[in-house]
């Protein structure tokens, strides 16, 4: 009977607070390391030795397989309910309807398509500019997603075959953002992470929105479950404009010989044109290149290659900065530090499977302010904070 009043636990294992464990669980996230972690806490209890480091690794760690668990469990029960495969897939049989708009916003969508039209004009676009390729940011889900690695440790020391040989642990990061509210999601695979993505969407009833806005830095292994996942509705992906023109210089800087002729290619040429979203202006600029100022035709057919294959994904880039929208993926990029990197990636750093990830869920639900009611009633929210009443 004692279950019914204590939480079970493992032989010897010491028996912790709520409250402790909350505060273990969130300095481990925002300390350089779990030493540094285990000393603040013996400080605060007076204990030199009370809590030892592998104890407090362990728990936290366990922490976060349990967090990630619960999350997938209420994910897989609410994707059932409303007809979809757990792994975020819609059944053949399911109907989705779309959202529909409220009366009193068809007034903001009409202005919405005059300040399109005004955006256009002011910036004298050669080309056609259609209304739905520029989202109502009140009704538009905007999802950023990226892959964060880590180093990982060897398999087996000191021999293994591993070793000299560069590893990573890899966690996935998806922000999720509507109207003023977000939230963050990690997982230690793709295919695990956009699963949660599915099951958030179906709790914040955000199933058949208007539209769903991917921003990625063009990662093959993101596009396919976006687009395997969301075929049946309306969506789009923007290729981050940071990782676009980081690209173009890499291989720029390659490709062409003198410096100075690059940086003028790059500045007055090439760029204005992506940053308009004429990539076949960007192809055709680069296939004219005068032979004398190609180092490597390789790299320069690589660019082409890339902005051939990645065209689909890139926007005029002038026009929704115009509008006000987002043309990057920095929310996500700046939830990978806070939950990962500017954990796990000082210098001497690494890490097995099990202690990335674990840290990796406990720091996102750290982020998500759901430390609390996990500790106390392993519990999480999987939803947008609620509004806060003025």
């Amino acid at each position: 009977m004692a279950d019914d009043y204590f939480e079970r636990s493992d032989p010897n294992e010491k028996i912790v607070s709520a409250r402790f464990r909350e505060l273990m669980d969130a300095w481990s996230c925002g300390n350089p390391s779990y030493r540094s972690v285990a000393e603040a806490l013996n400080r605060f209890r007076l204990e030199p030795e009370g809590v030892k480091l592998t104890w407090l690794r362990d728990n936290v760690e366990k922490d976060g397989r349990a967090m990630n668990a619960a999350l997938h469990e209420k994910a897989e029960f609410v994707l059932e309910a409303n007809g979809f495969y757990q792994n975020g897939r819609i059944k053949p049989e399911t109907v989705i309807e779309e959202a529909a708009e409220p009366e009193t916003d068809k007034e903001k969508t009409a202005a919405w398509e005059r300040e399109i039209m005004g955006a256009a004009s002011k910036l004298a676009l050669s080309g056609p500019v259609e209304v739905t390729d520029y989202e109502y940011p009140e009704t538009a889900v905007n999802i950023s997603a990226d892959d964060v690695l880590t180093n990982r440790q060897a398999a087996e020391r000191p021999n293994s075959k591993e070793k000299g040989q560069r590893k990573y642990v890899t966690n996935t990061v998806i922000h999720i953002e509507h109207k003023d509210s977000e939230y963050s999601l990690c997982d230690p695979s793709v295919k695990g992470a956009f699963a949660l993505l599915m099951g958030f969407l179906a709790v914040s009833g955000l199933i058949g929105m208007p539209m769903y806005v991917f921003y990625i830095d063009g990662a093959s292994d993101l596009i396919s479950p976006i687009e395997a996942l969301f075929a049946p509705f309306k969506y789009k992906i923007i290729l981050d404009w940071y990782h676009l023109t980081e690209k173009l210089g890499q291989r720029l800087s390659s490709g062409m010989n003198n410096y100075k002729l690059r940086h003028i290619f790059e500045e007055q040429v090439i760029m204005p044109l992506l940053w308009n979203g004429n990539v076949a202006g960007a192809i055709a600029s680069l296939r004219n290149l005068p032979i004398e100022d190609i180092r490597s035709q390789d790299a320069i057919d690589k660019l082409i290659e890339y902005l051939t294959r990645n065209e689909k994904y890139i926007p005029c880039y002038a026009m929704r900065h115009e509008l006000g929208l987002r043309n990057s993926s920095n929310r996500v990029e700046k939830e990978n530090d806070l939950i990962v990197s500017a954990r796990q990636k000082n210098r001497g750093m690494s890490w097995s499977y099990e202690g990335s990830r674990g840290l990796a869920s406990v720091s996102c639900a750290w982020k998500n302010d759901e430390l609390k009611t996990w500790c106390v009633d392993k519990n999480l929210r999987f939803s947008f904070p609620a509004a806060k009443v003025a």
